[in-house]
C-alpha cells in the first residue's frame, strides 16, 4: 500500500516521539534536584564568547578568564535580581497591609447585588439565589487566588537562603563547566565516526540556533507584557505598578493563570472604590495586552524557530488545552527537535 521509503520514515518519526516522549518526562521529573546544574551549562553556553574574549584579550589562562566572566555575570545577575525582590517585597507587604478584609468584599458585593435584584425580580428566586452565590464565590476565589500569589512572594523572599544556596552551585557549576566545556565537547565528539561528527556538530549548532531563538522570543514577550502593563498601569497612576508588572509578566508565562488575575483583581479594587473610570480603563487596557500577546506569539516564535505560524499556534493551543504550560512546552519543543533532526537528515 505505502512505499518502503515512507514507512521507514514513518517508523523513524514513531521512535523519536517515543524517545523524545521518554527524555521530556525524565528531565522535568528530575529538574528539582538538577536545576542548578542545568543552569549552570545554559549560563556557560552564554558566556563561552565572553570566556574565549578574555582568554585571548588579556592573554591569560583558561581558568582565570572562566572566573571572571562568571564573577562579572552573576554580579550583574545578583545585583538585578536583589534590586527588584527588595523593591517588591516592600511594595507587596504594603499590599497586604492595605488589602480590605474579604468580609467587607462580599458586604459590598451583597449591597450590589441587593441594589440590582429588582431587575432580577422576574425571574426565578432559585435562578436569583444560585447567580448571587456564584458572584460571591467567584469574587472569594478571586481575592483568595490573589492574597496567595502575594503570600507566595513573600514567602519566597523570606526562604531566601535556600534560593541563595542554588544560585552559589549554580555560580561553582557554571565556573567548573565553562573550564571544561571545549575539554568535553571533544571528547564527546571523539566516540562518533568522522562523517557522524560532522552531522552531530550540525545538529549541535541548529539546535543551539532555535533554543537561543526560542529563549529570545519568549524573553521578548514577557518583557513587552511588562512594559505594556507598567506603561498602563503608570499612566493610570496605579499604586505598585512596578510589583504589579513584575507579577503580571511572571503570571504571562503561566496559561492556566495568565495576566487575568492581576487585571481583574486591580479592577475590582478600583469598582469597589467606586473609581469606574479606572476599573473600565484597567480592563480595557487588558484587552489590548492580551490581544497583541495572541498575535505576537505565534509570529514572533515561529520566525525564531524557524517554524510555521500555523503549527507553532496548534502546538500551543493543543498543549495549553491538553496539559497547560508543560503541555505547550511539550509539543514545541517536539516541533524543534523535528525540525533540527529533518534539517540534519536524520529525519
Amino acid at each position: 500500500m505505502f512505499t518502503e521509503a515512507f514507512i521507514k520514515k514513518v517508523k523513524n518519526i514513531a521512535i523519536f516521539v517515543i524517545v523524545y516522549t521518554l527524555l521530556f518526562i525524565l528531565f522535568f521529573s528530575t529538574l528539582s534536584y538538577t536545576l542548578p546544574f542545568v543552569l549552570a551549562f545554559i549560563i556557560a553556553l552564554w558566556i563561552k564568547p565572553i570566556t574565549i574574549f578574555l582568554n585571548k584579550r588579556l592573554k591569560i589562562s583558561l581558568n582565570i578568564s572562566s572566573l571572571l566572566s562568571t564573577i562579572i555575570i552573576f554580579t550583574i545577575i545578583l545585583f538585578i535580581i536583589v534590586l527588584i525582590i527588595f523593591k517588591i517585597s516592600i511594595e507587596i507587604r504594603d499590599i497586604l497591609n492595605n488589602l480590605p478584609d474579604i468580609n467587607n468584599i462580599i458586604n459590598i458585593s451583597q449591597v450590589y447585588i441587593n441594589k440590582y435584584e429588582q431587575y432580577f425580580s422576574q425571574i426565578s428566586p432559585e435562578y436569583v439565589n444560585r447567580f448571587k452565590d456564584e458572584i460571591i464565590s467567584l469574587l472569594s476565589n478571586a481575592y483568595s487566588i490573589t492574597v496567595t500569589i502575594l503570600k507566595t512572594s513573600v514567602s519566597f523572599a523570606i526562604k531566601l537562603p535556600k534560593v541563595f544556596l542554588i544560585i552559589f552551585i549554580t555560580l561553582i557549576g557554571t565556573y567548573l563547566f565553562s573550564i571544561d566545556l571545549a575539554l568535553m565537547q571533544s571528547r564527546f565528539l571523539s566516540i562518533f565516526s568522522d562523517k557522524t561528527k560532522d552531522k552531530v556538530v550540525m545538529i549541535w549548532n541548529e539546535g543551539n540556533k532555535m533554543f537561543s531563538g526560542y529563549i529570545k522570543a519568549y524573553t521578548f514577550i514577557v518583557f513587552l507584557t511588562f512594559i505594556e502593563t507598567l506603561i498602563g498601569f503608570s499612566i493610570l497612576k496605579i499604586r505598585y505598578a512596578l510589583s504589579l508588572s513584575i507579577i503580571s509578566a511572571i503570571c504571562d508565562l503561566l496559561p492556566i493563570i495568565g495576566i487575568g488575575i492581576i487585571y481583574f483583581s486591580v479592577a475590582l479594587f478600583y469598582f469597589f472604590s467606586k473609581k469606574y473610570a479606572i476599573c473600565f480603563s484597567i480592563l480595557l487596557l487588558y484587552i489590548i495586552v492580551t490581544v497583541l500577546r495572541q498575535i505576537l506569539e505565534p509570529k514572533i516564535v515561529s520566525s525564531s524557530l524557524g517554524l510555521k505560524p500555523i503549527a507553532v499556534l496548534a502546538a500551543i493551543f493543543i498543549g495549553i488545552m491538553s496539559h497547560g504550560f508543560i503541555g505547550m512546552l511539550y509539543l514545541l519543543f517536539l516541533l524543534v527537535f523535528y525540525k533540527i533532526l529533518n534539517k540534519s537528515n536524520v529525519l
